[in-house]
């Protein structure tokens, strides 16, 4: 404000000087009415016309009545002008101080709405960047998560891979061994059974079977309801040895106490006698005793 009064100073102070000139002149012109007017001098002019020129309703014709007289303004009294007063300087200097005042006002306020656009400006982008930078972090973490997930799951793949050629690898490894061991059991038993058959031709095993029962017979107490034709057969479990560990009858065709007499010969039977050749020796024992009258 203060630039604009100094801008338009001249423009002001000559806009000033304009209206006083007027103003003066306008009192001259009032002074100059109110003052004695000199008497107004008639001038009249005449002119020579032809009577033939002259219209006849002019000439013969009825006389007009003259016209009656304009009366004349009556002129008032004016009253006198006021009298010009000169500018105050304080006023003046009143009116410069509150256009500047004004001015100051109107440049704080611009001041204060531009800082204010440049505060909101500057936050708004410190807003953006903030919200660019968390939207990269949950970018990258993001990233990061999905990474580390495919490395864990990765890892997993493998180790169920590994585990699953290892677990492979010991079945095979325990399927060859179950195949040589079962390979081994059919030497051993085709071994056994040719051993076995071998005994058998020799006539040990009948020899063995016979020696048992003429030992059992020999321990048997005959109890009164025993009758001729008396046949069981005997399912013993011997330890080696010859020791008897259990006993059970299978089909018989005596009573009560026949069953228990015979039951109770083998018990005392033992230890039972061992084979003349020790591959005759069986654990199990199935023997069928049939008593002599």
């Amino acid at each position: 404000m203060p630039g604009f009064v100094r801008e338009h100073l001249r423009p002001l102070v000559g806009s000033a000087g304009l209206h006083l000139a007027m103003l003066a002149v306008l009192a001259g012109a009032a002074l100059h009415w109110t003052s004695k007017q000199p008497p107004v001098q008639l001038a009249i002019q005449g002119e020579v016309v032809d009577a033939r020129s002259v219209p006849q309703s002019v000439l013969g014709g009825p006389k007009q009545p003259a016209p009656e007289p304009v009366p004349q303004p009556v002129a008032r009294p004016q009253p006198p002008p006021e009298p010009v007063k000169a500018p105050d300087a304080d006023a003046l200097a009143r009116e410069r101080a509150a256009e500047e005042a004004a001015a100051a006002r109107a440049e704080a306020e611009r001041q204060r709405v531009a800082g204010q656009q440049a505060r909101e400006k500057k936050a708004a982008a410190e807003k953006q960047a903030a919200e660019e930078q968390k939207r990269k972090q949950a970018e990258e973490q993001a990233a990061r998560r999905k990474q580390a997930e495919e490395e864990a799951e990765r890892k997993k793949t493998e180790a169920a891979e590994a585990k699953r050629k290892k677990e492979e690898e010991a079945r095979a490894a325990q399927d060859a061994k179950a195949k040589a061991e079962h390979e081994a059991d059919l030497k051993r038993q085709l071994a056994a059974e040719e051993e076995g058959a071998a005994v058998a031709r020799s006539g040990v095993v009948d020899e063995y079977r016979a020696l048992l029962v003429q030992t059992i017979e020999r321990n048997w107490i005959r109890p009164p309801s025993a009758r001729a034709g008396l046949e069981c057969t005997l399912y013993v479990s011997q330890a080696p040895g010859g020791t008897v560990v259990d006993v059970k009858l299978g089909a018989c065709n005596g009573d009560q106490s026949v069953r228990e007499s015979i039951v109770n010969a083998v018990y005392r039977a033992s230890p039972l006698p061992a084979p003349r050749d020790p591959r005759a020796f069986e654990r199990r024992l199935e023997i069928v005793f049939k008593p002599k009258e």
